[in-house]
């Protein structure tokens, strides 16, 4: 059980559904090293709580966690058994954390830890020894703590207060032998030592080498959330150094950039705020060149009424220009660039800053039924839908230059100003066309003249027109209206959580702000139609439907491949 976890997401889903109160101290942040990638931890109270607000008992979650057979018998029983005698303390926090090293080049290892808290180290250690599926395995101990590889590549460790289940990848890349002329494969490393290793630097490492010592990750738990979120640049310093051409000063722009994020399940909605912040470098940048906010007018005369998706954005094209001086790589790419007649420059002024993307009536058409030779046929079908892409010329002389250039190419075809996809090059069913103003992608031409046209209206809500106002980036997707386009073309397996995901799930809206007092906030809310109850006792209908059409896929599955022709009658009805 032990040696392959899987009993991983039951813990996680008992973090949700049984702990009391606990502190917001994070001071799991001592094991967890200042380079990891990425950092997941969720509050089980400020959960349990919500859902004991909504009238939402344990006893039902776990109820809805296991079906009713000898299986699931035997793993509630295994459940049960960790929750209440294995000395695990629910009131924690639960971390979930993961580390890369090594490169694409050399090979890489990957480590994913999850972190629980414990109320006795020895109570957990007699559980463990409890288990017959850990066989003969040894329990060891070192000075801060004791341990146990249960597989090649897993391990648990932990002492009086944690415990840390590791899974632990080392992978190995074939290089070429120039000599033998050919690809060599190298030997393995020993992945058990390497993994023990990696579980003794959390245990041991100093507080400057941990998460513990970063304001950033500090300063999140200020916020009372359900569930945080951290990732961190610092994990792409190994790629950078096995890059064969070594950038002056790229190691500046992607050192000490981090992400902290707060999720929150509130009455109709669930909230994610984010917050980047930027090493010096990198705040230079988006001071000096800060860009100004979304031009809502490119989405005004979209000509439809059935919006599925909209993302924009708007920045100051010249931060690229800035990014390569500072990186002090403008000449180098200038130089390359010599053949083609055009500079760096040019493209970065070609367009204004501006670009909007509008995808509009998704959906499925209904089947087309033909007849042939006495017997019925059905023809296969495209999701159908219409899409505009557009962005505004900025400098037209660099933007000549340009199109120019791929006329002469045989790119595109030229007629005045007007510049048009050449017939010889692959479209991908789209069309295209740009001017001196505007360069925009349509699905089809007739969506083009309606959009250019400026006599259609768009419709998006005024509340969602509210919150891009003002904005860098926004990006929203009416999720009903979607899935109402699929309902009836995704087969029968998955139509519960279908229409359960309808009646449910409203919209998304996610938005970021301009560069401001060192740091990039944005905000992400995913509406639900029910605005009066809270959101996570909400959605705790939608994965019960979930789980029902699991099992029902995975039980058809099972009998088609026991059964090709058909389960018999006789089995099916007994």
């Amino acid at each position: 059980m032990f040696s392959k976890f899987r009993l991983i997401p039951a813990l996680v889903a008992m973090a949700f559904l049984i702990s009391s109160c606990g502190s917001n101290a994070p001071k799991e942040a001592r094991f967890i090293p200042k380079d990891a990638s990425a950092v997941l931890i969720v509050d089980p109270k400020n959960m349990e709580d919500k859902l004991e607000k909504s009238g939402i008992s344990m006893d039902t979650l776990i109820n809805h966690l296991f079906k009713r057979n000898a299986m699931d018998t035997t793993e509630r029983s295994m459940f049960q058994s960790i929750k209440d005698s294995a000395g695990m303390d629910w009131s924690n926090k639960v971390f979930l954390f993961a580390l890369q090293n090594g490169n694409a080049n050399t090979g890489k290892s990957t480590a994913v830890n999850l972190i629980m808290g414990l109320k006795s180290g020895s109570e957990f250690e007699a559980f463990l020894k409890r288990q017959p599926s850990l066989g003969t395995k040894k329990i060891q101990k070192e000075k801060d703590y004791t341990y146990l590889v249960t597989s090649p590549e897993s391990m648990i460790a932990w002492d009086d207060k944690n415990v840390i289940g590791t899974f632990y990848q080392n992978e190995v890349k074939p290089y070429y032998d120039t000599v033998a002329m050919k690809f060599v494969v190298p030997e393995k490393g020993n992945s058990d030592s390497a993994m023990r290793a990696e579980v003794n630097k959390y245990f041991t490492q100093k507080k400057d080498a941990s998460l513990a010592s970063v304001d950033a990750f500090s300063k999140m738990f200020k916020t009372n959330a359900d569930g945080y979120a951290f990732a961190s640049t610092n994990s792409y310093l190994n790629v950078l150094s096995a890059m064969p051409l070594q950038l002056p000063k790229l190691e500046e722009l992607v050192k000490d950039n981090y992400m902290a994020a707060t999720l929150s399940f509130e009455e109709g909605k669930i909230v994610a705020t984010t917050t980047t912040f930027t090493n010096p470098f990198v705040s230079n940048l988006l001071k000096k060149y800060a860009g100004p906010t979304v031009n809502l007018s490119l989405l005004e005369h979209y000509p439809s009424e059935n919006i599925n998706m909209i993302m924009m954005a708007s920045f100051n094209p010249a931060i690229f220009g800035g990014i390569l001086k500072e990186l002090e790589v403008e000449g180098l790419v200038n130089s390359f660039m010599d053949k083609t007649g055009f500079s760096a420059q040019d493209l970065y002024k070609t367009l204004k800053g501006d670009i909007a993307v509008v995808v509009s009536d998704l959906g499925m058409p209904g089947k087309e039924i033909g007849v042939k030779n006495d017997s019925t046929i059905s023809v296969s079908r495209k999701p159908i839908g219409k899409m505009i892409f557009t962005a505004p010329v900025g400098d037209t002389a660099s933007f000549a230059k340009i199109m120019n250039k791929a006329v002469e190419l045989g790119y595109f075809s030229k007629q005045g100003n007007t510049y048009k996809i050449s017939s010889k090059i692959p479209s991908l069913g789209l069309y295209m066309q740009a001017d001196d103003k505007n360069l925009i992608m349509a699905s089809d031409s007739l969506t083009y003249a309606q959009y250019v046209s400026n006599k259609s209206k768009a419709v998006v809500g005024n509340d969602a027109l509210n919150l891009f106002k003002g904005k860098s980036t926004v990006a929203y997707f009416d999720i009903t209206n979607t899935i109402k386009g699929f309902m009836n073309s995704t087969g029968s397996n998955y139509q519960n959580s279908m229409s359960s995901a309808k009646n449910i799930l409203k919209d998304v809206i996610a938005t970021t702000d301009n560069f401001e007092d060192g740091a990039v906030k944005g905000k992400m809310e995913i509406r639900l139609n029910n605005e009066k109850q809270n959101s996570l006792a909400t959605l705790t209908g939608l994965f019960t439907d979930i789980a029902v059409d699991m099992r029902m896929a995975a039980k058809k599955e099972s009998e088609q491949s026991m059964f090709p022709s058909g389960v018999p009658a006789i089995i099916r009805t007994n």
